[in-house]
């Protein structure tokens, strides 16, 4: 049987940090090592080991703030113990042991997300794939153009393998377009949960996001009227989106109305 790992001891500057499956440098952290770097306590490095972009290098997949702080502190010939895990020899492998390796650690969700698409995760991938198809893009900040809420995304994708998150995203962007308030992460799973107990051509959908863009004060008003509901109702706030959502395709119909949640 053949080893699944090995132990090296190499100088800290001819490590190099995973270009995919490695979060961003959390700046108070790596402050607070530099502050108080102690040599003893470096512990193990987590790296996989093949070529990337054309070099072959040891890639640290976990620990990177520990090594930043010794190069920082131009300590980049002090030898480090690094774990080369020799099963992960390309990066949706190497994106599978980062999330293993940080499973309780505290890691951002968009992080987490990222590593999720490379290691292809079912949720993660689709609701991607799903978000490109509407010129948006995933990021870690919210803005206009950007989805920024990764979990409500892969929640509502586990709805149904997709179909109500599909549904949910012609909604929202038909109404509002590319704006950060209609991708909000509790807008999204609102609408999403609609689309899941709605299925089968029993919503209009042109009817719906016609009465969502007439919406008093758009998708910032339904948020704020659902969080208003809230007050009165014993239910989570996307379910009182979903609440502010029927009522307000439901005015003015005679038929195919929809009943509440």
């Amino acid at each position: 049987m053949k080893p699944r790992s090995k132990i090296v001891r190499v100088e800290a500057r001819t490590l190099r940090v995973h270009p995919f499956a490695q979060r961003d440098v959390v700046p108070s952290k790596l402050k607070k090592l530099m502050a108080e770097l102690d040599l003893d306590a470096i512990g193990v490095l987590h790296a996989v080991e093949y070529e990337i972009n054309g070099q072959t290098a040891i890639w640290v997949i976990d620990g990177q703030h520990r090594w930043r702080a010794l190069i920082d502190h131009g300590l980049g010939e002090w030898l480090v113990e690094v774990k080369i895990h020799l099963d992960a020899t390309d990066d949706a492998r190497a994106s599978a042991l980062f999330l293993k390796l940080n499973d309780r650690a505290i890691v951002s969700p968009f992080d987490k997300f990222a590593n999720e698409v490379k290691a292809g995760v079912p949720a993660a991938v689709g609701a991607l794939k799903l978000v490109n198809a509407w010129n948006l893009r995933m990021s870690n900040f919210s803005g206009d153009g950007q989805v920024h809420c990764v979990l409500a995304m892969k929640k509502v994708y586990d709805f149904d393998g997709g179909k109500a998150l599909a549904l949910t995203l012609e909604t929202l962007i038909t109404a509002w377009g590319r704006t950060a308030a209609a991708v909000d992460g509790k807008i999204v799973e609102g609408v999403g949960l609609v689309h899941r107990t709605y299925t089968n051509g029993s919503i209009d959908l042109a009817a719906l996001s016609k009465k969502l863009a007439k919406y008093p004060g758009g998708a910032s008003g339904l948020l704020g009227d659902a969080k208003g509901l809230r007050q009165f109702r014993q239910a989570t706030l996307p379910r009182c989106v979903a609440g502010k959502v029927i009522e307000t395709y439901n005015v003015g119909r005679k038929t195919g109305r929809l009943d509440p949640l």
